[in-house]
């Protein structure tokens, strides 16, 4: 018989159990170190980085400042992943086009009063990354089929010829639509979960769009306060290219040239100069007040107490000239 004797069998027992219990112990410690890993991923790459707010039954998260997630305002109006909000802004009256500080520039009381005063329908259709007339010309004509009486354009380098990754993305890329739909499944997630658990949640900047105006709402902060301003200079040469592209595209549009107003919202370094030359080449109305003592709240876009300030004497200056186009 070579059967171990029950005392060595003894003393082996607490060996084999201290080995089990490491190996458990090590195993939990992997588990919640990948746990952890992935719960930071999710807080710094994804949507879950952001706060959920601002959802309702009228708006969207259509932009999160985390690299995993960022715009999702190009594919829900292309894709028309938001139809409430891509109906909204194909019915619109009175059609807002521009980047991202044209939204920010009228997303304000004074804009939801003066509308409310002049009943008609509008839409701010602006987008992040400097939305400009290539993306925007397809947009408007095959993707929405818009039919407004006023255009309002932010002039700041619109006519420029190139488009921002997120545009050629969703008009070139064969993959954009299931990338978009993917984003939105995420926004059922991030809203559910980060609804009924703040803490679970970051709070990188985030912009809700409210689905029947277009005014954006923004949650978060970012604090780099500069005043507005404006250059100097005038690039001939980048002049005339933008009034040529801006004669096509205005010729695109289908409404009486007197019913498109080129504006230009204040921003650091404003190519006020620049635009006013454009507009006057394209024999269009250019209204913008210059305004005084503005502020971005980020160097770029205008903070609300500005925007208030600055829309109230836009439509002050541009209510005639729209009124008119509407027929009031």
């Amino acid at each position: 018989m070579n059967d171990i004797p029950a005392a060595a069998q003894a003393a082996a027992a607490p060996v084999r159990v201290a080995s089990v219990t490491r190996t458990t112990l090590y195993a939990c410690l992997v588990l919640i170190g990948a746990l952890a890993a992935a719960y930071y991923r999710l807080r710094t790459d994804s949507v879950f980085g952001c706060q959920a707010g601002g959802y309702s039954a009228t708006s969207f998260l259509s932009y999160c400042q985390v690299d995993g997630y960022g715009d999702f305002d190009h594919g829900a109006f292309w894709f028309k992943l938001e139809p409430q909000a891509a109906q909204a802004a194909a019915d619109a009256q009175v059609l807002f086009i521009g980047n991202s500080r044209l939204v920010y520039g009228f997303s304000t009381s004074a804009t939801h009063e003066w509308f409310e005063k002049n009943p008609a329908s509008y839409y701010l259709l602006g987008f992040a990354y400097n939305a400009r007339v290539l993306f925007m010309r397809a947009l408007l004509q095959k993707q929405l089929a818009v039919h407004p009486r006023v255009y309002i354009i932010n002039m700041d380098e619109f006519f420029g010829p190139n488009a921002s990754a997120p545009a050629k993305m969703v008009m070139q890329d064969p993959d954009a639509r299931s990338h978009y739909r993917g984003k939105q499944i995420w926004q059922s997630l991030h809203r559910n979960i980060c609804g009924l658990v703040e803490a679970f949640c970051g709070h990188s900047y985030a912009i809700f769009r409210d689905t029947d105006t277009g005014m954006w709402h923004p949650s978060g902060l970012i604090l780099d306060r500069q005043a507005a301003s404006e250059e100097t200079k005038v690039d001939a040469d980048e002049v005339a290219r933008e009034a040529e592209s801006g004669k096509q595209f205005l010729a695109s549009l289908g409404v009486d040239p007197q019913c498109v107003i080129l504006t230009l919202v204040p921003t650091v370094d404003a190519p006020r100069p620049s635009s006013t030359a454009i507009a006057a080449a394209l024999h269009e109305d250019f209204i913008s007040p210059s305004g005084e003592d503005l502020l971005t709240f980020d160097g770029s876009h205008l903070e609300h107490n500005s925007a208030e300030r600055w829309s109230s004497q836009f439509f002050e200056a541009a209510g005639p000239k729209i009124r008119q186009c509407l027929g009031h």
